[in-house]
């Protein structure tokens, strides 16, 4: 008989072998459990980082509208009290985030506070030296600019924020003086919200804090401490605040998947299956030599080989049941050897979701892996670097489709090395829905609401952008601003539905002023609007503001209150050249001069910005 190792020493052997594998499982799972981690911590840092810059631009774009009162001040000098009044009302009945608006004179003596009701404290109010927000309303005096202050008990009872924003006349002693200033008043929680209100927060805990201590909170059910994500907010000039974001768990639990324990499952029983084709293979070669004893032992030998036949079957169908099991995965699971490109395994997803048979799929990855995945090699290259830095293994990628169309697919990768051999284990999914809803929020959040026109801030964007390229090219600028004709009254006869019904006709007639790819109407503010003409001479404008002019007239919307019977537009036309000049603020400026002289000259009219105008 031949010689045998000892029965102990192999079975040390195999349940070494058998422990190896199911470290290796482990760590897999280890692996994809911290994939799954980081996914979800990406997708709460997103999401914090968004909402805070939500936060920041809906906060400047409601306080636009003391920044043009300041703006007019600075402009005209101290406008009358009704007029400021009526700009007040106007700023604080479109955000209700306000306690008030107030004007504090020269002598740091509160002169016009609106409203007065629940602000009565704040009326004779004089801001000294030993207030908390002396030293930063000096900051703003002596630099011209607008700053907000840190939170503080205000004299009305409560915490909150004040914007002071410098006002200044002109004199004959000096170009400018300082008239005091323009303050806006908010109270923390109304601030935070209002500002929250409309903004998709339902997932999340909402903790504001201010140089790390909480001031605000906005709590969501069993939120997870555990997986917030702190990003700065910066409230206008003011950095000392941040935002921390708490998922709760039905987010956490949406952002789950069951591949990990499935994954584990399958190795775990994948190992086992192999130790016991192991030992029964070690068992048929010792009952193989076992027959040289005699032919007396046969029968026996042949039944207990069909008991381990009969194992074996049941082996398979276990493992087969574990395979199925993945196919029912709406995501594609594939493991794949690099040395000889072979697709080691697959589930049914990986490739039905292309349009392809499994057999057409296995064949193109072989020869022709680019077809399939462009770029290939190159993010093996990457896949490669990320496990030797042991960064994230998650990839956005695109994969040809049977009829040659381009997916968008995010690809969980991990290269494993096993025997001397490496082998690449991913899971792909299809996000097109994801980066769809990614793209639609983009575009909402360049779009006024009512209107359906880009809104303030692509305003902002687009004539930043569009100077800086006008300026190289050598040529004009030009930006009519325009403003419906006693809109107010318009609202007050006809009510505030009607006067959104008029201004979306009137944001439809300037869009369908516009001929040429490039030129951008936007929604400036209540009933304002702007449009930026790029590489337009005075004429052009002109022409423009004509069109417009007669669309607007040619909609016939009646308005009792309004000397012609029906509504009409006031247009400023301000022309700009990039190249001699430093900033857009002026050609702003110079555009809202001219409306305002077209108000100021009766109306329904264009005026057109000329040297010597203020």
């Amino acid at each position: 008989m031949p010689h045998s190792h000892p029965a102990w020493l192999v079975r040390t052997t195999l349940a070494l072998l058998f422990l190896a594998m199911c470290g290796t499982s482990l760590l897999l799972w280890k692996q994809l459990e911290d994939a799954q981690q980081e996914r979800i911590r990406d997708r709460v840092g997103y999401q914090a980082r968004t909402l805070a810059t939500e936060l920041e631009n809906n906060l400047i774009d409601e306080v636009e509208g003391l920044r043009r009162m300041a703006l007019l001040w600075n402009h005209r000098g101290r406008i009358p009290r009704d007029e400021w009044t009526l700009e007040a009302n106007f700023a604080l009945e479109h955000f209700p985030g306000y306690q008030s608006i107030q004007w504090m004179g020269a002598d740091l003596r509160m002169r016009w506070v609106l409203p007065e009701q629940g602000n009565e404290a704040a009326i004779g109010f004089r801001l000294t030296r030993n207030h908390p927000n002396f030293n930063l309303a000096m900051q703003a005096k002596a630099s011209g600019e607008a700053q907000m202050s840190n939170s503080f008990a205000l004299v009305q009872g409560g915490r909150g924020f004040v914007l002071y924003t410098p006002l200044y006349i002109r004199d004959e002693q000096s170009d400018r003086s300082f008239d005091g200033f323009l303050q806006g008043v908010f109270r923390v929680e109304t601030l935070m919200d209002e500002l929250l209100a409309d903004l998709d927060n339902q997932d999340f805990s909402v903790l504001l804090l201010e140089s790390g201590r909480s001031i605000y909170h906005q709590e969501q059910p069993e939120s997870l401490p555990s997986l917030s994500q702190r990003v700065p907010l910066h409230l206008l000039n003011n950095s000392n605040f941040s935002l921390q974001l708490s998922p709760t768990p039905k987010l956490v639990e949406q952002l789950r998947s069951p591949l990990p324990q499935v994954v584990l499952g399958a190795s775990l029983l994948t190992s086992l299956l192999l130790v016991a084709a192991l030992v029964l293979a070690l068992e048929n070669a010792r009952r193989a030599s076992a027959l040289q004893a005699g032919y007396r032992r046969l029968n026996e030998e042949v039944s207990q080989r069909e008991h381990v036949e009969q194992d074996l079957r049941e082996s398979r169908e276990r493992l087969q049941l574990v395979l199925d099991l993945t196919d029912s995965s709406e995501d594609g699971l594939f493991i794949f050897d690099l040395a000889n490109r072979e697709v080691l395994h697959m589930n049914r997803a990986t490739h039905a979701g292309l349009g392809y048979s499994a057999e057409a799929f296995r064949q193109l990855l072989k020869e022709d892996p680019e077809q399939l995945l462009p770029g290939f090699h190159t993010w093996l290259e990457l896949v490669r670097q990320a496990r030797r830095d042991g960064d994230s293994g998650i990839f956005q990628r695109q994969m040809r489709r049977a009829d040659d169309s381009l997916q968008a697919a995010e690809i969980s990768a991990q290269m494993v090395s096993l025997n001397g051999r490496d082998y690449l284990i991913g899971v792909s999914r299809d996000n097109r829905e994801r980066l769809e809803l990614e793209a639609r929020l983009q575009r909402l959040s360049q779009q006024d609401g009512l209107t359906g026109l880009f809104n303030r801030r692509y305003f902002d964007r687009q004539l930043n952008g569009e100077w800086r390229r006008l300026r190289r090219l050598g040529a004009p600028l030009a930006l009519l601003m325009l403003d419906v004709d006693h809109f107010k009254a318009y609202n007050d006869r006809l009510g505030h539905q009607a006067g959104d019904d008029a201004l979306r006709q009137v944001a439809q007639a300037l869009q369908q002023s516009l001929q040429r790819e490039g030129d951008a109407a936007c929604r400036y503010g209540g009933e304002e609007f702007a449009i930026i003409l790029a590489n337009t001479a005075e004429d052009g404008a002109r022409h423009v503001a004509e069109r417009v002019m007669a669309q607007v007239a040619a909609l016939a919307i009646e308005h009792p209150a309004s000397p012609e019977g029906y509504l009409t537009l006031s247009i400023g036309i301000a022309i700009s050249d990039p190249a001699r000049e430093d900033q857009p603020d002026s050609l702003v400026s110079r555009s809202d001069a001219a409306l305002y002289r077209a108000k100021h000259e009766g109306r329904n009219r264009t005026c057109l910005w000329e040297k010597g105008q203020g």
